[in-house]
This record gives C-alpha cells, sequence and structure tokens, in this order.
C-alpha cells in the first residue's frame, strides 16, 4: 500500500482535476448565456454526466429551462437518475414517446414522464434523440444539452436546431462513429456530410466554442497514457502512478496457456495480453474456437483465482472480484457467441460479454477484450478504424487483459496504405494503422520489460 506522502499528493492532485471541472462547467454555463454552440470533448469516463448535471444545476438556479437529448433510452434514464438526485423533485421530466413503449419508467426517483405537454417552469426535460426529432411543436428551452455527442450524426442533430440558439454538445471523440444504415457514399465530400458524427462537422465548419475535461476517473495511469493517442487533446488521469493494482492468488496447473501470466502481469502494469499461437494448417475464422477459449478461460481463471482490486484513489482496498466485476467484448456477435458458449455456465448471466458498440459508456474493474484484428489477415478500413480499439481498451477501473492470434505485428506491418478516400478526405486508413501499431508496440514493449 502507498505511504501517507503518496496518498497526500494523490488526493491534492485529485482536488485540482475536481476544481478544474467545476470551473468547466461554470465557464460552459456562462457562456450559454448568449446564442452560441460550445463542443465539449470528453476521454473516457472524464465526468461527461457530471459535467452536463452540473450545468443543469447552473441553470435551474437561474430559473431557465433545459433540454437534454440521449442516445438511448439507458442513457436518458440514467441522466434523469442523476439529476433528480442532484437538483431535487418536480424539477426533472422524462420525454417518452406517445405510446409509452420506448421506455420503462424511470424508478428510484421522482422523474415525472410526458408524451406531449412539458410543465412549466424551471425545469430539464430529457429525452433521446429520435423522441426530440419528432416533436411536432417545440418547446420553449433556453439551453440544449447534447449526451454522447458523437455518437449522434449530423441528419439527427438538425431537427434539435429549431428548439433554441444555445447549444452543448458533450462525448467522447474516441468512441465508434455513429451507425447509419444507409449508403453514404455520396456525402463522402460534402462540406456537411450528414452521416458524420455532429461535433466534428460543427467544429470544422463552424466558430465553436472547444473544451476539453482535463482527466480520466476510471482509468489507470498508464492505460490514460496509453490511450491518449487516439485523441487530439491532451488529459491525464486522476489515479497517480501506482495507485491501482490487481492480486490473484497463486497459480496452479492446468490453464490455457499464457492466461497465468497475464494475470501476474495486472500486479504492476494495468494491461496484459494472452496471445494463442497460429494454427499450424487452414486458414482463420471470425469466430476463432480457439481465442474464444482463452478468453473464456481468462474470465474463469482470474474468478478461480480470487481477484482482488485495489484502488487507492477510490479508497478500494483487496476488493474481491465477483463475476459481475468482470466483462468481456468483441468486435463480432459471432464472437461474443462463442466467448459465451466457452463460460463455465454458472457464469453467463454475470459475466456481461458484449459487442464494442453495447460497451461504450459501461465500465468493470476488469475487462477481458479479443482484439478486433485478431484471426483478420487482410484487415480492411472498417478493421483499422479505431473507435472500437479504442472503446474496448478503456473499459476497466484497474486492469485490461487484450486475446489475440499472435499474428497481428506481423499483419500491421504488411499493410501498406494506398490512399484511396476521396480528394481532400483524411486517410483513415494510414491514421487507424498508426494508432493500431503504436497499441500493439505498447503492449510488446510492457512485456518485455515485466
Amino acid at each position: 500500500m502507498p505511504d501517507r506522502t503518496v496518498r497526500t499528493e494523490g488526493a491534492k492532485h485529485r482536488d485540482r482535476l475536481g476544481a478544474k471541472m467545476t470551473k468547466i462547467a461554470a465557464d460552459l454555463w456562462a457562456s450559454a448565456k448568449s446564442p452560441s454552440v460550445a463542443v465539449v470533448s470528453s476521454p473516457p469516463g472524464a465526468g461527461k454526466t457530471r459535467t452536463l448535471v452540473a450545468i443543469c444545476q447552473h441553470a435551474i438556479k437561474a430559473r431557465k429551462r433545459v433540454g437534454v437529448a440521449c442516445q438511448t433510452n439507458a442513457q436518458a434514464d440514467d441522466v434523469c437518475k442523476r439529476l433528480a438526485i442532484e437538483i431535487g423533485a418536480g424539477r426533472v421530466c422524462r420525454y417518452i414517446s406517445s405510446n409509452g413503449d420506448d421506455t420503462p419508467p424511470v424508478t428510484g426517483c421522482h422523474v415525472e414522464t410526458t408524451a406531449n405537454k412539458i410543465p412549466a417552469g424551471p425545469l430539464v426535460v430529457v429525452g433521446t434523440t429520435m423522441k426530440w426529432a419528432l416533436i411536432e411543436n417545440a418547446p420553449d428551452v433556453d439551453l440544449f444539452l447534447i449526451d454522447e455527442a458523437w455518437q449522434m450524426a449530423l441528419a439527427s442533430f438538425l431537427p434539435i436546431l429549431r428548439f433554441c440558439d444555445r447549444f452543448i454538445l458533450i462525448g467522447d471523440p474516441g468512441q465508434i462513429p455513429p451507425v447509419v444504415s444507409a449508403p453514404t457514399e455520396r456525402w463522402e465530400t460534402s462540406t456537411n456530410p450528414p452521416h458524420r458524427a455532429a461535433p466534428e462537422v460543427l467544429r470544422e465548419r463552424m466558430d465553436v466554442t472547444r473544451i476539453s475535461l482535463p482527466a480520466t476517473w476510471r482509468l489507470p495511469h498508464d492505460t490514460a497514457n496509453l490511450i491518449r493517442d487516439f485523441y487530439d487533446f491532451e488529459f491525464e488521469s486522476a489515479a497517480l502512478e501506482g495507485e491501482r493494482w490487481l492480486r490473484f492468488s497463486a497459480a496452479k496447473s492446468g490453464t490455457v496457456a499464457g492466461v497465468d501470466k497475464a494475470l501476474d502481469h495486472l500486479a504492476r502494469h494495468s494491461i496484459a495480453r494472452v496471445l494463442v499461437p497460429m494454427p499450424n494448417a487452414g486458414g482463420l475464422a471470425q469466430a476463432d474456437p480457439d481465442v474464444a477459449a482463452a478468453a473464456a478461460a481468462t474470465v474463469a481463471r482470474a474468478l478461480e483465482r480470487k481477484a482482488t482490486a485495489t484502488a487507492v484513489d477510490r479508497d478500494v482496498a483487496n476488493k474481491a472480484l465477483k463475476p459481475i466485476d468482470i466483462g468481456v467484448a468483441a468486435s463480432h456477435r459471432v464472437m461474443v457467441q462463442a466467448v459465451l458458449s466457452n463460460l463455465p455456465s454458472d457464469l453467463r448471466t454475470h459475466v456481461k460479454v458484449d459487442p464494442a458498440e453495447r460497451w461504450q459508456g459501461l465500465e468493470r474493474e476488469l475487462m477481458v477484450v479479443v482484439h478486433p484484428l485478431s484471426s483478420m489477415e487482410n484487415p480492411g478500413e472498417f478493421d483499422l478504424e479505431t473507435g472500437r480499439l479504442c472503446v474496448m481498451a478503456s473499459r476497466h477501473q484497474s486492469g485490461l487483459v487484450v486475446v489475440s492470434r499472435e499474428h497481428i505485428g506481423d499483419t500491421l506491418d504488411g499493410i501498406l496504405p494506398v490512399a484511396a478516400q476521396p480528394i481532400g478526405q483524411p486517410d483513415a486508413v494510414a491514421r487507424g494503422l498508426k494508432r493500431h501499431r503504436a497499441f500493439w508496440k505498447h503492449l510488446d514493449e510492457s512485456e518485455r520489460g515485466a
């Protein structure tokens, strides 16, 4: 356990970051008193909702009305609960569809729901982006906030422009781009591409206020240093070096090769990996059975070895990990199903196993992820897009184990970008290749230095 000096320095460090966040929320509220658009970039686990709630508190004190657009019903319900706790009963309203089928009741707090008329007076009205887009008569609001804004395409943002002339968009630019089902080729050279994330287009086309949150409160110190390459702004971790670690009881024989070594690595580093050898013959399947077995074995072995987590910055000491504290992420549903089928039956309902898209906004003490390029010997632009890698590498609070076939380093070295993007557009393949190589190089160096 770190000594008192380290504890004191850590507390001062977090007090400084907390003061920065308080000032950012106050500054955002001040800038929103006149027609304006602000884009707030956030690293993973940086307190996006905390910032949103603080802005709403300023607005309610000033007797203003605020609209909040979330991208999913689950996000909207979570925001409502946080708001009800912080600003009090009777000042939060949940906008639902007319048939009431789009969301379960918001439980555990006093939140009014409505499908049509919004109550008068100072109020925060929370609904999904889809609900706001379908409203015929725009409600009277003084400020509009967009939660998880990088998950919103520009086309979804445009209908909201009719509500007011003050907007604050808050989100994580490292997340997976908005999912658009229609073909997008016709818009690739557009100055206002409707399929791209709204904050990206607004930052390029408008004079917007640009602010970034200062730190991730979720990620350990060395993980924050690693994933900073995915972002175009600086941030740090609220946890100082050496303030978080995982411990496991003594290893016994009988596990998948490399699993115990990876788990023991988490006592000194926040990221480890399990490499699965290439097969002697034949190709690699997307639902790679050996990789799925290794991922499932990592989860089972962590519990068998009685994993405990310590986080000095969160006042957590030797917390015994339960199945619910461990998560598994993969890029494709077929791999998700393969991992589930390899897990012991008693763990399948407690360990969350999902694609990367469904992990956005969530966290676990220990994450096990299947590298998005594992078993893919000829990755294309979709595969090299780093949103999935960034999401999967940033869900853990204490430790992450990356499971993969061992070919990834050689595969990345063999890719030559051909600059096939439309004229004037960024080279997404080259950018993704650079970030994938840096991530894999870090894992190589971490293992050599262990």
